[in-house]
This record gives structure tokens, C-alpha cells and sequence, in this order.
């Protein structure tokens, strides 16, 4: 039955890194997919979560989004699988007893310690002798009754794998979910000391590789505000990065100019910021959208130079969703 599951698990994550939209292209991909599944739900503490711990949400994001491809949306292409793999396990088994049982007959030092040999070499990839059958048949001389045996063994389990639901997936040792995010979310991680943003390098460690970001965030939206004001922070680094502005670094009065961030220290020397106007329209919807949750959140407020402008109110999601698709 451990058999059945796990190489079902490992069947559907193939499918899903496949033929699912956020499984099958790159680091941006995924990321994309993500965001657009935070604005659909609207939950402004999952949004929270994406800023402070991405890794944290995007892994409820793939366990959310197998949960309901195995278990809903394609429930019957799942039940198909694993009954494909209950068949194909009866085959190999039926097989090997074939293959053992002609080995023993054709050689002249045939016995019951050459046909176990067998019969577990021609099943090992699928199962364990010990999965069939617990008995000891290490003082049966007679490979024709063994051989019954192990049938009956047999019988007992495919009766048992006959019942099994796509429930019993849950229980088992590898799992879709854990294997897709094994497989997608053992990357960097490390995130823009201004803005929050993740890198989107698919290596954890890239060193000496800079951290970079194909999109950055308003500083709001982790927080950032004016120094020694209670005003947030709507500039996004990338505009930043190109002012005569300076920053101070957290807990001291030094200040850097933006242009020569990376003298701020190590989170800001190994990060690769480019100086442009490219910005996203979902972070200023979110800024919007969330306007007092933030302020209550990060106890700061946008006024004064914090002031949300009049055009990022205009943003709708349908307009976030549009240039969300367009991205690589």
C-alpha cells in the first residue's frame, strides 16, 4: 500500500510540475502566481505573512493549490493514477513470481533461497519482500509452496489496494506537496533590505552572485518610513536608488546616500538595485487596498510625504492582473 502511495504522489507532482500553470516555468512564474492568488483572496494577514516570511506563504500556496488539483479539480485523472499504479504493481509481482519460479525450474541448483533471491530482485523498485509476506520461510525446502505462499500473501494486499481512496495519499510517506516544494522551493530567499522584495535566484547560496529582484516594492510595504517622521515611505528603491536622497541605517545616525547603497553594510552590499522607473501596478493597488490595515499594522501613517498619489487610486485588480500575465 506504501508502494501504491508514494509512487502516486510522485506521479501527480510530475503532472503538476507539467501541466500546472504555476508549477511549470521559473522563479517568476511561481512568484506571479502567488501574488495573483494573494490579491484574488484578499486576505490582508496572508499578505503579511508573503512580505515578512515569503517562503512561509508560498509553500501554503503550492500545499493550497495541490490539495485542490489532487481532490477536487482533478479528482478523476488522480483516481485514474493510483489505479494505474495498483495494476501495474499486480503485474510486476505476478511477473516476478513467473520469472522466479522459471529460474529455480531451469537451474539445477534451484531452490527456495534462489527463487526468494529472485523473485525480491525483480520487485525491489516497486516493493519489499516483507510488504507481501512476514513469515519466515527460511526452513521451507519446497519452492512450489512457497511460491503459493506468496501468493496468498498477495491476494490478501491487492484485495486491500482494491479500497484504497485518494485519502490514504495524506498518510503516505512521500507526498505531492512536500515533493513540488522540495523541488521549487529550495532557492534563495533572501529579501530587499529596503522594500522587502525577494530575490528570484533559483540557487540558494549564489554567492558571489548578487541578490537581484526584477520588480521592487514601495518601502510602505514593509514598513519603511521617513526618518523622524511617522510618514510611510511610497517610493519604490529602484527610484530611490537614482536620487540625491539619503538613508540611515536602522539604530544609528550614519547616513548613505541611496545612489551608493551598497556602503549601508553586508544586507545592502551583496544586493543588485537598477536605478528605474519600472513599477508594478499590484503594489500600489496594494497600498491602496490596504491603506489603514497598513497604517494600524506598522502603527505609521501616509500623509505628509507619505501621501498615497491620486493616480495609484485609479488601480484595479483587473489592471494588476493584466500586467501580472505579461511578466517572464
Amino acid at each position: 500500500l506504501e508502494a501504491v502511495c508514494n509512487k502516486t504522489a510522485i506521479d501527480l507532482a510530475g503532472k503538476m510540475r507539467c501541466n500546472f500553470p504555476a508549477f511549470n516555468g521559473n522563479r517568476l512564474n511561481l512568484e506571479k502566481h502567488v501574488l495573483k492568488s494573494l490579491a484574488e483572496k484578499e486576505k490582508f494577514d496572508d499578505f503579511i505573512t508573503y512580505i515578512t516570511n515569503p517562503r512561509t506563504q508560498t509553500e501554503a500556496f503550492i500545499k493550497a493549490e495541490v490539495e485542490k488539483y489532487i481532490f477536487k479539480d482533478h479528482k478523476d485523472e488522480a483516481v485514474n493514477v493510483l489505479k494505474t499504479n495498483i495494476d501495474d504493481i499486480k503485474t510486476r509481482v505476478g511477473e516476478a513470481l513467473f520469472t522466479a519460479t522459471k529460474k529455480v525450474q531451469t537451474s539445477k541448483e534451484g531452490d527456495t533461497d534462489m527463487w526468494l533471491n529472485e523473485f525480491s530482485n525483480v520487485i525491489k523498485d516497486e516493493l519489499t519482500f516483507d510488504n507481501i509476506c512476514s513469515e519466515n520461510f527460511s526452513d521451507i525446502n519446497n519452492f512450489e509452496f512457497l511460491k503459493e505462499e506468496i501468493k496468498k500473501g498477495f491476494t490478501s494486499i491487492t484485495e486491500e489496494m482494491s479500497s484504497l481512496s485518494l485519502d490514504k495519499l495524506k498518510d503516505s510517506r512521500q507526498k505531492s506537496d512536500e515533493i513540488l516544494i522540495n523541488q521549487l522551493c529550495n532557492c534563495c530567499w533572501v529579501k530587499c533590505p529596503f522594500c522587502a522584495a525577494v530575490c528570484t535566484n533559483t540557487i540558494e547560496d549564489h554567492s558571489p552572485d548578487d541578490h537581484s529582484a526584477p520588480f521592487h516594492q514601495p518601502r510602505a510595504v514593509a514598513g519603511g518610513k521617513w526618518r523622524n517622521t511617522n510618514e510611510m515611505c511610497i517610493d519604490f528603491c529602484t527610484t530611490l536608488v537614482g536620487s540625491d536622497l539619503y538613508f540611515y541605517l536602522e539604530s544609528s545616525d550614519r547616513s548613505v546616500p541611496y545612489k551608493n547603497y551598497r556602503d549601508g553594510g553586508p544586507d545592502f552590499a551583496t544586493w543588485r538595485i537598477t536605478s528605474d522607473e519600472s513599477k508594478l501596478a499590484y503594489w500600489k493597488w496594494f497600498v491602496c487596498h490596504y491603506k489603514k490595515e497598513l497604517e494600524s499594522h506598522y502603527k505609521r501613517e501616509f500623509k505628509g510625504k507619505g501621501k498615497i498619489p491620486d493616480d495609484w487610486k485609479t488601480i484595479k485588480k483587473d489592471d494588476i492582473n493584466k500586467q501580472k500575465k505579461n511578466l517572464q
